[in-house]
């Protein structure tokens, strides 16, 4: 019987350690990518969808069928600003690729804050130097720049790119595998973004993500 018990319990640690879903890689992705929820914060999320720390407050959707996870902060009172976080994750051949992405924003304006991949194999879960994505690596100033500079003719300065900057958001797939990024014009309103626009060559793009070669093209 205890023979039986160990190996009912072994049995159940490895479908735990390689069965990942959405909800497990929220609970494992570092704090500093999810607003340093802890991990105590984002199961009450999950059972609640919705907390309150301090002055934020905080709200889940997710959806475990397609492998889709949103979570939205804003302030209760006072300031204006918001964040969005989103996680989803792809069936590779040999393991699981996660994409993290956050969007800050207020009443002044929002921009991409971060993206991150990570890679979840054998149990382990590590952070993507570069790859996937042609412009990707881990420094996320590096990487928006790089990906901006696709969207932007040749010859673009940087500071017309750091304005274009303020306009550029990554949107995760809720459902597909596609990673699309667009320019928006948001706050500053139509004649400011014709003011940088003219830098265009692309205002948005689909980055499909290749099966076969596991890569985003």
């Amino acid at each position: 019987m205890k023979k039986l018990i160990t190996s009912a319990i072994l049995l159940i640690s490895i479908q735990v350690a390689y069965s990942q879903s959405i909800v497990d890689f929220f609970y494992s992705i570092p704090e500093k990518y999810v607003d340093n929820l802890s991990f105590i914060e984002r199961r009450n999320l999950i059972q609640n969808q919705t907390l309150e720390k301090d002055d934020m407050l905080y709200s889940l959707d997710y959806d475990s069928e397609n492998g889709y996870l949103r979570l939205e902060q804003s302030y209760t009172e006072g300031q204006s600003g918001y964040g969005i976080y989103e996680i989803t994750y792809w069936n590779l051949k040999s393991k699981k690729l996660i994409a993290v992405s956050s969007v800050m924003g207020s009443n002044g304006g929002f921009h991409q804050n971060d993206f991150k991949f990570f890679e979840y194999e054998n149990g382990n879960l590590s952070e993507v130097r570069n790859g996937y994505l042609k412009s990707y690596t881990s420094n996320f100033k590096v990487f928006i720049n790089n990906l901006i500079s696709e969207f932007t003719k040749k010859g673009t300065n940087q500071s017309d790119k750091d304005n274009l900057r303020l306009q550029f958001t990554i949107d995760l797939p809720r459902k597909g595998k596609n990673i699309s990024a667009s320019f928006k014009e948001g706050f500053m309103g139509s004649s400011h973004f014709d003011n940088y626009s003219k830098f265009l060559k692309l205002r948005e793009k689909t980055f499909v993500f290749n099966l076969e070669n596991e890569t985003f093209e």
